[in-house]
């Protein structure tokens, strides 16, 4: 066996030895039981390293333009520079997409891609790993070069290469599943898990999660806008940088470790729920002991009342007597109100047709009056008329009025006969009225006048009428109106009636309670009897809410407890050769990157790093942030190196460094860090590859000529 392994035999007899008193070996068996074998983690190195070799994508930007990006990558060192939002970041974005099927690319940026060929080579294989971007995207990962990707494609023969294909795609989620189970099967990964509780008060819920490839190549892509934290934002939820860290060095014990504390979580997640439900079980006896105490007290009462019953009289015969009475009064006095009502109604509606008569009549006079002046006007012109007429026919005219000439007989007898002017000369063309016409329209007029006046007497003497029968109504509508309000009013009867109505249902109650009693009587002790056991059997359960399975539960929790306690003891041992060989490194690099403040570095037993700084113990968030990007470089390097100087761990051995160092950092600093990167080249050049992304024209020297790509100032990548 190997000295990094347990014998699971024996690690299952020293569990059950512990709670031999409780349990048998078989029980302790199936807790600790593991779908895989408890030593399926290995730190020793399988010897392979992941090498990008070409890059090559295509598209057209929303100005028109169309792009090809084609670069060959080399191990070692590769370093990009050009300017802050030049596309470094992208290249290395669709670097990761391509390897993992996380898509971090910027949305106006990809939009612009088609697309995507990345060659890469694990273990003397060389891979084409293709992204077709139009529309839903698909594609695949081929066991050959992207030449030969083209060639194929070209010749339409892709069906003769069959063999060769690794994998096949049609949506991205597919893709993201199985470049996970490429990689994982590659270097030996596998799925940690870590649990979640629900968000929710008072919950006991909790959920299961799981680090993917995409999570674990956090270990590769080491983005700007983490190398504040070791590994990620928020990498402690669900201590996902401690898994990674653990599966990144192939940490022996860390698989069984891990599943036993998903499985305690989740006997503790149950155990809170019994908890929560003894606790509810606990309140609704509580509230069901009130209401049974309740019941008991009303019941004793009932049987004193049933005692007590028989001296008890219900006479409720003179308020039913009263009642009739006042309800005979209160009918005859409606009867009354209804007559006295109905009569003054009547009066009143009389009252209001004879008012309208009165109006229509009064409407009428004006009108005839009205005529009878019209009239009068006519005759009075017609005799106006009459009289002027009369003037002018016998009016004799000698002289001129105007010139005073004298007029002559023969024009006076010529105006007789022939109707010529005597003044003018003139020809009169209209007749003149003869003088009976006008006589006999006077006499119609005047006739006409006399019927008119006949019916405005008529009028005047109905409406003397209507006046003499109006006041006569009124007078009687007041009367009346007095005798209703004289009526006496029944309010003072109904509300004693009510009363009485009241008084008697209450006497109705009473004697229906005191019957129910006295036909309850056989049942009140076989009550009394069931109450009393009720309440018992709640006390019986105050006392017994520690169920069974609630000490089953306890039990499993300890055991589980207990062999998570022995199996991280044990991996202390197993691993202090691994983690002192890592710590050594770690200081090296430290040191080599300028931060002689740190004397020394540890990984404690829940791994995480401590740093000894001017003699006190800090951690990682505890450095400036300078001293942060420097440790993190370093930790991760030692990473690689601990593989190729141990042959142990199972990092890829390839790394993205995306803007390590900023514009402020000081010289001195940004020379050391320069002059590291320059050193692991040539110590490493052909044992790992680095990716390395920097605006700081500093970093132009860290690696070959080739292997460095420089773009001039305010010039894209692509």
């Amino acid at each position: 066996m190997d000295e990094r392994q347990i014998n699971y035999k024996d690690f299952l007899k020293y569990v059950h030895e512990h709670f031999a008193e409780n349990i048998t070996l078989e029980e302790v068996e199936e807790i600790l039981h593991l779908e895989e074998d408890y030593n399926k983690d290995s730190p020793n190195s399988l010897g392979k390293s992941l090498v990008i070799d070409r890059l090559l994508f295509t598209g057209q930007k929303k100005t028109g333009e169309s792009f090809i990006f084609d670069q060959p990558v080399y191990q070692g060192i590769n370093v990009w520079i050009a300017d802050n939002h030049k596309g470094k970041s992208t290249i290395f974005k669709i670097i990761k997409f391509a390897l993992t099927g996380a898509d971090s690319i910027k949305k106006d940026i990809k939009s612009w891609i088609t697309e995507i060929f990345l060659q890469f080579t694990i273990d003397k294989i060389t891979y084409t790993c293709y992204i077709n971007r139009i529309g839903r995207d698909r594609g695949g990962v081929y066991r050959f070069s992207i030449n030969r990707f083209m060639e194929l494609r070209e010749n339409q023969k892709f069906d003769d290469a069959q063999k060769e294909v690794e994998f096949e795609f049609n949506n991205r989620i597919q893709f993201e599943e199985k470049i996970q189970d490429f990689f994982f099967e590659q270097f030996s990964f596998y799925t940690l898990k870590y649990t979640q509780k629900n968000s929710a008060k008072d919950s006991f819920e909790i959920n299961t999660s799981s680090l993917s490839w995409a999570t674990y190549f956090k270990s590769i892509y080491l983005e700007s806008s983490n190398y504040e934290y070791l590994f990620f934002d928020n990498e402690k939820y669900g201590s996902q940088g401690k898994k990674i860290f653990e599966m990144i060095l192939g940490l022996p014990l860390t698989y069984p470790i891990n599943m036993l504390n998903i499985q305690m979580d989740r006997v503790m997640e149950t155990i809170g729920k019994m908890k929560l439900m003894d606790k509810t079980k606990l309140e609704f006896n509580k509230s069901s002991k009130v209401q049974l105490e309740k019941r008991l007290a009303e019941v004793t009462l009932e049987r004193k009342a049933l005692q007590e019953g028989q001296k008890i009289e219900f006479n409720d015969r003179p308020l039913i007597e009263e009642y009739n009475k006042l309800s005979e009064k209160i009918n005859e006095s409606r009867k009354q109100q209804r007559a006295v009502s109905e009569a003054y109604q009547k009066g009143k509606n009389e009252l209001i047709t004879h008012e309208a008569e009165l109006q229509s009549l009064e409407g009428d006079k004006i009108k005839i009056s009205s005529e009878i002046t019209k009239l009068k006007k006519r005759e009075l012109n017609i005799d106006i008329y009459r009289q002027s007429e009369s003037f002018f026919t016998n009016l004799e005219i000698k002289t001129c009025p105007h010139c005073e000439k004298r007029v002559s007989e023969d024009k006076k007898k010529s105006e007789i006969e022939d109707h010529i002017c005597s003044l003018c000369g003139e020809e009169s063309k209209e007749q003149k009225v003869d003088p009976e016409e006008i006589n006999e329209k006077a006499k119609l007029l005047e006739v006409e006048r006399s019927q008119h006046e006949a019916k405005l007497e008529q009028i005047d003497n109905n409406l003397k009428k209507r006046y003499e029968d109006i006041e006569i109504l009124r007078k009687k509508n007041a009367e009346e109106y007095a005798k209703s309000v004289a009526l006496t009013t029944i309010e003072t009867d109904s509300r004693r009636l009510s009363e009485i109505q009241t008084e008697i249902e209450s006497i109705g109650i009473q004697r229906s309670k005191f019957t129910d009693l006295l036909n309850k009587k056989d049942n009140f002790i076989k009550e009394e009897a069931v109450l009393l056991f009720q309440l018992n059997e709640i006390a019986k359960q105050e006392s017994q809410i520690d169920s069974n399975e609630m000490a089953n539960l306890n039990l499993k929790r300890d055991i589980l407890d207990y062999a998570l306690k022995g199996l991280e003891k044990k991996r202390v041992q197993l691993n202090k050769d691994i983690l002192s060989k890592l710590q050594e490194l770690i200081i090296n690099e430290v040191h080599a990157f300028g931060l002689l403040s740190i004397d020394n570095i540890e990984i404690s037993d829940k791994y995480e790093l401590i740093f000894v700084q001017h003699g006190i113990s800090v951690s990682f968030t505890d450095l400036t942030e300078g001293e942060k990007l420097r440790v993190k470089l370093a930790f991760y390097l030692s990473l690689i190196q601990l593989d190729i100087e141990h042959n142990l761990g199972r990092h890829p051995r390839f790394l993205i460094f995306d803007s390590p160092g900023s514009e402020e950092m000081v010289p001195k600093h940004l020379q050391g860090l320069s002059d590291i990167f320059k050193s692991i080249n040539d110590r490493f050049k052909d044992k790992l590859q680095i990716f390395v992304g920097s605006a700081l024209r500093d970093f132009s020297h860290i690696t070959d000529k080739e292997k460095t790509f420089i773009k001039e100032e305010d010039h894209f990548v692509f």
